[in-house]
């Protein structure tokens, strides 16, 4: 009966063990949108500075990517004084498409936060550029980093070059480059493709070419 005993107490420590170790993934059609579902791959921060813009008005953060991504949420350090609907935004590399929105009620507040999107997928491909942006029907702080920062994780490489803005809630429209990084996070719920170091460099090479040209400088 001792031998008996101990095999089934063991087993039942095994099961405790494997279950204290298993993480329970959340219900992304009942999101939390200030709670992360999924992985961060990428963390631009901390930011030093804050812009404040008016309704209609945003700022955005270029990534420049290296290896196929797909990305699952993004989130910016910000705050509505008065809240309001914020409207994320991911356009292409020269800021004249816009490739995708998601509008987010945010409340009222004058605490500075990581505000995160709702889950979607959206793929980012190798050798080229997206930037982030944000965009508000109301009043609206966000996050800078001045000066920039050199900083990169997981084939996503910040462009350090300077940031854009946007106008015009209903419609964005790109209106222009400025001088700082935004604060910027991504998260992923799955695996990247890592391409050979030797299409990486010559993605490298490719990229910094296309973008190369000196950027005007307004404000953040």
């Amino acid at each position: 009966m001792m031998p008996l005993l101990k095999s089934r107490v063991f087993i039942l420590l095994a099961l405790l063990v494997t279950f204290a170790g298993t993480a329970v993934a959340g219900d992304i059609t009942n999101n939390d949108p200030f709670s992360p579902v999924n992985n961060l791959i990428f963390d631009l921060s901390p930011t030093n500075g804050v812009t404040s813009r008016g309704a209609g008005d945003g700022p955005g953060q270029g990534v420049i990517v290296y290896q196929d991504t797909n990305i699952t949420q993004m989130a910016m350090f910000l705050n509505m004084p008065n809240g309001g609907d914020i409207k994320y935004m991911i356009w292409d590399m020269n800021n004249g498409e816009l490739a995708y929105s998601q509008t987010l009620a945010v409340g009222a507040s004058d605490t500075m936060e990581w505000v995160l999107s709702n889950p979607f997928s959206f793929d980012l491909h190798a050798g080229t550029e997206y930037w982030f942006g944000v965009i508000a029907d109301n009043n609206i702080d966000v996050g800078y980093i001045y000066p920039t920062i050199n900083y990169s994780n997981n084939g996503l490489v910040a462009d350090s070059s300077g940031n854009s803005n946007y106008t015009n809630y209903n419609d964005p429209q790109f209106n222009g480059y400025a001088a700082s990084e935004i604060g910027l996070r991504l998260y992923s719920g799955g695996e990247s493709t890592v391409p050979e170091p030797g299409t990486l460099l010559m993605l490298g090479s490719g990229i910094v070419a296309s973008i190369g040209a000196a950027r005007r400088k307004f404000r953040p």
